[in-house]
């Protein structure tokens, strides 16, 4: 229930990078404010209508994308992330794109409740319905408890780059994240990010927490990269419960961060950085001399 303030608590934060609005990344240099950004509103959702409320999403979203813009979510339920793919499938076309999907949880479960789509099966039914491939889904930061055997074996068989945090631990973070940026290159992407996806130590106001997960270095690293590497045509930030934020915002203050880190990356790009792993180097050499 929380989950749906996400989006007016994110307005109403306050701290020092707000005034004057912008600011510069603190890896690439890169100032995001360069970038024209508007602030469309809510879109408007309907009590036990999820259908309807997907609707609205993808009404909305398909104005946006037609202008030529890039939407970027903040809520609320993942389920929402539906109707950025349906919105992305009539623009650009089914199979079209790729998703970055970031995620404690898989999100290709079985349909249950007599829903047709819900925040645990989205992915599963976008793949059953044409509307992406298996391939085209990179999944990254899975760890949750629920999927079984016959679950994980559909993601293989369907082709979901799906890594889990176990490949973490096994490869290291800097191996997974190039196998993540090789998966992508050539895609125009769509990120849905749940903030699950990140260890609970650094974004405890999630709605579905589990131990483990990204570090917050981690997935700001991620987001840049990806942003910086392929064009970004949508992204959305989801499943941050203020209720469960602590007293220093500090998840919301996270996810303030990842969507600044996403704008400093698409901003770099469209001034001519190519390399997902660019630095500034006035960032790592302050240009005095030893003594």
């Amino acid at each position: 229930v929380g989950a749906r303030l996400a989006a007016n608590t994110m307005r109403a934060r306050r701290d020092w990078m707000t005034y004057p609005a912008g600011g510069t990344d603190y890896v690439t240099g890169v100032d995001w404010s360069t970038l024209t950004i508007c602030d469309y509103g809510n879109i408007a959702s309907y009590a036990n209508q999820g259908e309807r409320s997907l609707e609205e999403i993808h009404a909305v979203l398909s104005e946006i994308l037609d202008a030529g813009s890039i939407p970027v979510g903040v809520g609320g339920c993942h389920v929402q992330s539906y109707g950025f793919i349906t919105a992305l499938a009539r623009r650009l076309g089914p199979k079209q794109f790729a998703i970055l999907h970031v995620d404690a949880h898989n999100d290709t479960y079985l349909h249950d409740y007599g829903r047709a789509v819900h925040n645990g099966s989205l992915f599963r039914v976008a793949v059953e319905l044409g509307l992406i491939t298996g391939p085209d889904l990179v999944q990254v930061g899975l760890r949750g408890q629920g999927q079984d055997a016959a679950g994980i074996q559909w993601m293989r068989e369907n082709g979901l780059r799906s890594h889990f945090q176990a490949e973490v631990h096994v490869r290291g973070w800097d191996a997974v994240l190039r196998s993540v940026l090789s998966e992508l290159r050539g895609r125009r992407v769509y990120l849905s990010f749940d903030m699950d996806g990140i260890d609970p130590s650094y974004a405890r106001g999630v709605g579905t927490q589990d131990p483990d997960g990204l570090t917050a270095a981690q997935a700001m690293q991620l987001v840049r990269a990806v942003a910086i590497q392929n064009e970004v045509v949508a992204a959305d930030f989801m499943e941050y419960n203020p209720f469960m934020d602590d007293a220093h915002q500090t998840t919301g203050v996270l996810m303030d961060r990842l969507i600044r880190t996403l704008m400093a990356g698409i901003a770099a790009r469209r001034q001519g950085i190519t390399d997902p792993f660019f630095v500034d180097p006035r960032r790592v050499d302050h240009g005095v001399p030893a003594s």
